[in-house]
């Protein structure tokens, strides 16, 4: 199955923020802000699918993982994160922009003078 790195864009029905990408050989979107547990079953009895964020590789890439049960009944890791729906109503969304790619900084920076 084919994975690939999210990128942040607007979505083209609404002009949200979001984020898309393959996740496991599907392309998915989803709302940027992470959710809590009770966010999270609320999302899931409304039939929106949730997602784990991975920074993954080096550089490091934000990844969307599909939670399954056994992934939402373990212990929470990385953000979650909502399927994108777009709200009800007319929308006028802005031109489509080109997607930004993310890159999640990691570790420590080393000095350019060290210490000894």
């Amino acid at each position: 199955m084919i994975s690939s790195p999210a990128a942040m864009t607007n979505c083209r029905r609404c002009g949200s923020l979001i984020l898309s990408g393959y996740s496991e050989g599907v392309w998915v979107r989803v709302d940027t802000t992470p959710l809590t547990p009770e966010q999270e079953l609320q999302a899931l009895l409304a039939g929106r699918d949730t997602y784990d964020l991975h920074p993954l590789g080096l550089p490091r890439k934000p990844f969307l993982w599909h939670r399954t049960s056994f992934r939402i009944r373990g212990e929470r890791k990385w953000q979650v994160l909502a399927q994108h729906v777009c709200p009800p109503g007319p929308h006028f969304p802005r031109p489509p922009a080109e997607p930004v790619e993310l890159v999640i900084p990691a570790g420590y920076s080393t000095p350019d003078q060290p210490p000894f």
